[in-house]
This record gives structure tokens, C-alpha cells and sequence, in this order.
């Protein structure tokens, strides 16, 4: 459950700290109760220890400060910017760090270079992450699309019972390894890239009735490809085609991806129809595995009205 009341501001250049400021005021975060404050001088850190740190994200671009925020246990945000940057608005804080080289710096949950678009959504977004949260991604009329979490394994076994479920699709490992395999997943898919394969659930019964979402398959070279998977009781009703409608327009308008493609292995005739009515084009014919599989690319730019 989300419990963030406090946004403490540390060492940030003067710039940098307004333009968050104005992003949080813009945002109304005065009226969801949410306190923000600003650790008036470098070295101040100490401060750190009068705030809730299960209510609390600390945002500051000072390595001993990130560092003892960490230690409390606090969500944190890090300003890190380009090297050339930091040269005008940092002196070197430890000797022989590389701002080029994120390993040397504080392990903070995640990093900025600049705040221009950072508001409370985005400091949401870190928070969970600390705490093992997991992310909302969107939500469309009927559904709503998150991040896997633990709790939806059964039921991710139970979608996989349907009838049909595995024609065209991987079946899941036995019941351990594909625990073990969805913990690593959640830890390190999406801790590191921020996307994924996410559940979709509906809204009006909060039962998981799918799988949809982002990766980025060896055989296509970089590339991001669109998967899904929906349960058989509610095949036919147009869920697939409102969620994948929204995770394309996500993967363009959030990810800033030019292009996504999508695999479907020849005969499964329902994916092909579903990729030409989201406005994908059959561009080449690629193996993958022991499967021969139809490449669907889906160009961004070549979609006059995508919505």
C-alpha cells in the first residue's frame, strides 16, 4: 500500500530543485497531504533522521547524503548528471569517481539527469520500487495492466489450465522453478529495464484474466516485441485488442520506442488478424528455437490516427 507523505530535497543545483518543486505543486501533491521539504544547506543530511523512512523519498544529487538515506532504509532518488555537467555544478565528491560509471556511485533505487519531467508519479514510481511495490503500468476501460507480484501465482497457473492456452505460447515451468523464475524475473526484469510481461486484471472483479506486455527477444536483434496472452473465459470480447491498443501507445509515448514487432508462429491465425487490426505489417519470417515464426512490425510513425 502506498504510504509516502514526506519528499525531502537535499543538495541539488538551484535549477534542478525549482524545476521539481514547480512539477510537485503542478502535480496538487499539497492536497493528497504530502509534505515536501527542502534541507536548506549542504551537510544538513543528518536531518534525515527525524522523517518516517517507510513514508519518506529523499532526492539529492550528494553522495554522502544518498548514502545515508540508504542506510536508513529510505527510498532515494540520485541526480546524476553527464560528466560535462557535473563539472559546473559539482566539485568531485569522492576522489576518483567516474560520473560516467554508476557503479561507483550510491546504490539508489533510481537515478536522474535532470528533472524537466520528474513529478509525483515518477517519485511514486521509485518509492514501490524500494519497498517491492508493485508498478500500475495503465489502465484502459475494462482493465488494468501491473506488474506481476507473488501473490497471482495460482492464478497464473490457472489461466495457463485453459484449454488451447499453450497452442502458441511457452507453458510454464512445474510449480517451484516457476516461482523461483517470477521472483528473478520481478527483481531483475523489471528492477532493471522498468518493463516487461505484465497481468492484466479486470477491473470490475480484480481477477487476472491475462498476460501482456514488453521484451526484448534475442531473435529480433533489440528489438521490442509485443506478447500476450489472454484466458480462454475471456477470449472474444475485445480485451485482448483494448489492452494491446494501450501498451503500443505506452511503448510509444512512454518508452519512446519507434517501432514494435511481434512473432506469431504460423496457423495461429487469431494473432495474426489481432497485429493487422493494431496496425502491424508482416515483415519477414524468422526462426526461433525449432519454430518457424512470422515477424509483425508495428511503425509508429506510419499510424496517422494510431487512437
Amino acid at each position: 500500500m502506498l504510504n509516502l507523505n514526506y519528499i525531502i530535497i537535499g543538495d541539488l543545483p538551484e535549477d534542478q530543485r525549482s524545476c521539481l518543486e514547480q512539477n510537485l505543486i503542478a502535480d496538487g501533491i499539497e492536497k493528497q497531504g504530502v509534505q515536501t521539504v527542502v534541507l536548506e544547506k549542504a551537510g544538513e543530511s543528518v536531518r534525515l533522521e527525524q522523517f518516517p523512512f517507510q513514508e519518506s523519498i529523499f532526492i539529492s544529487g550528494d553522495f554522502r547524503e544518498l548514502q545515508m538515506a540508504i542506510d536508513l532504509g529510505m527510498a532515494t532518488l540520485g541526480y546524476l548528471p553527464d560528466e560535462k555537467s557535473a563539472r559546473g555544478q559539482f566539485e568531485k565528491q569522492y576522489d576518483n569517481i567516474d560520473y560516467n560509471n554508476r557503479e561507483t556511485c550510491p546504490n539508489t533505487d533510481m537515478w536522474a539527469e535532470g528533472f524537466e519531467e520528474i513529478g509525483w508519479k515518477f517519485l511514486v514510481r521509485v518509492y514501490e520500487r524500494c519497498h517491492g511495490l508493485p508498478w500500475t503500468i495503465l489502465e484502459t476501460k475494462r482493465c488494468v495492466v501491473k506488474e506481476f507480484s507473488m501473490e497471482y501465482l495460482d492464478d497464473l497457473f490457472a489461466l495457463y489450465t485453459g484449454e488451447g492456452m499453450t497452442d502458441y505460447i511457452e507453458p510454464l515451468y512445474p510449480y517451484e522453478q516457476e516461482k523461483a523464475y517470477q521472483e528473478a524475473y520481478i527483481k531483475n526484469m523489471y528492477g532493471f529495464y522498468g518493463y516487461g510481461m505484465w497481468i492484466v486484471c479486470e477491473k470490475q472483479s480484480g481477477r487476472l484474466i491475462g498476460r501482456a506486455g514488453l521484451e526484448h527477444r534475442e531473435e529480433l536483434g533489440g528489438e521490442m516485441e509485443l506478447g500476450y496472452a489472454i484466458g480462454v473465459p475471456y477470449q472474444r470480447k475485445g480485451y485482448a485488442t483494448e489492452v494491446c491498443t494501450a501498451i503500443l501507445k505506452y511503448a510509444k509515448e512512454e518508452l519512446l520506442q519507434p517501432s514494435v514487432c511481434c512473432l506469431i508462429e504460423d496457423g495461429n491465425l487469431v494473432s495474426e488478424h489481432l497485429a493487422e487490426k493494431l496496425g502491424f505489417l508482416q515483415t519477414g519470417v524468422i526462426v526461433a528455437g525449432e519454430k518457424q515464426m512470422k515477424k509483425y512490425t508495428c511503425v509508429f510513425r506510419d499510424l496517422v490516427a494510431f487512437y
